[in-house]
C-alpha cells in the first residue's frame, strides 16, 4: 500500500552549496560522540499500532531506551541522561524531548504504518538534530530512497532485538563506526518544517500540473 507519494511530503534531503571540511565534520563528530548518551530515545503518543510498542519493550532490554508519552508507564520511563520526569514535564515539543533528543545518540523513529511513502517528520527531525534514527514501517528501500546515504538503521537489517543491540551499542561506544552513520552531513542537508519544505512542494505541484495529461 502506497501512502502520500511527493517530493518533501514530510522532509527532504539537499546537497550542500559547499561541502564541511574534513576538520569541521571532525570537530562535529568529536563534539557529537562526547556529548551524547549511549541510548535511544522515544517520544509515542499514538498506543494504537501495538507492534511498535511491542518491538520497543522487546529491544529495551537489551539496550537503554529513554521513552515518553502517554503510551508509556512511568516505571517504563528510564533515561541515562535524566532524572524520572513526570509526563506533564517530558512530553512532544516540550524543553524536555528537545533536551532528550540532543544528547542521545539513536532515536526510534518507528511509523504506525508500513505504507510505502509513509515517512514522517519524526525520521527528518532525528536528522537534523544529529541523532540517528532507528526506523520500521516501510521497507528498508523506501527510506533509503530519500534519506542522506547511510543515515539510518533499518530494525529489519538484523535477525533479532538482541543483535540490533549489540550493533547499537557498538557504534554508541565507536567512534569511528558512529561516524560512519554521519559521514553525510559533509554533503547534505535535511529540512522538514513547513517555510523549508514548502517552496520544494509548490514547485513539484506546479510541475504536476503543467506535465498531467490525465485529467483529475
Amino acid at each position: 500500500m502506497s501512502a502520500e507519494a511527493s517530493l518533501a511530503a514530510y522532509g527532504i534531503t539537499v546537497v550542500k552549496n559547499k561541502p564541511w571540511s574534513m576538520e569541521k565534520f571532525n570537530s562535529w563528530i568529536n563534539e557529537q560522540f562526547n556529548k551524547r548518551y549511549n541510548q535511544a530515545v522515544w517520544f509515542v503518543s499514538n498506543c494504537k499500532p501495538q507492534k511498535r510498542l511491542k518491538k520497543f519493550r522487546s529491544l529495551r532490554q537489551h539496550y537503554p531506551i529513554a521513552a515518553f508519552g502517554k503510551c508509556i508507564p512511568l516505571n517504563e520511563t528510564v533515561s541515562l541522561n535524566a532524572d524520572i520526569q513526570s509526563k506533564t514535564e517530558c512530553n512532544r515539543k516540550s524543553n524536555c524531548e528537545t533536551f532528550q533528543l540532543t544528547t542521545s545518540k539513536f532515536y526510534l523513529a518507528f511509523e504506525s504504518q508500513s505504507c510505502t511513502d509513509y515517512i514522517t517528520e519524526k525520521f527528518w527531525r532525528t536528522l537534523s538534530v544529529g541523532a540517528i534514527p532507528i526506523v520500521s514501517g516501510p521497507e528498508r528501500e523506501n527510506f533509503a530512497r530519500i534519506a542522506p546515504p547511510n543515515s539510518f538503521i533499518h530494525v529489519n537489517d538484523y535477525s533479532s532485538d538482541e543483535e540490533l543491540s549489540k550493533a547499537l551499542n557498538l557504534i554508541g561506544t565507536n567512534r569511528t563506526l558512529y561516524g560512519k552513520y554521519h559521514v553525510w552531513r559533509r554533503y547534505y542537508d535535511v529540512y522538514y518544517q513547513a517555510k523549508d519544505v514548502d517552496p520544494y512542494r509548490f514547485c513539484e505541484l506546479c510541475y504536476r500540473l503543467n506535465t498531467n495529461k490525465q485529467r483529475i
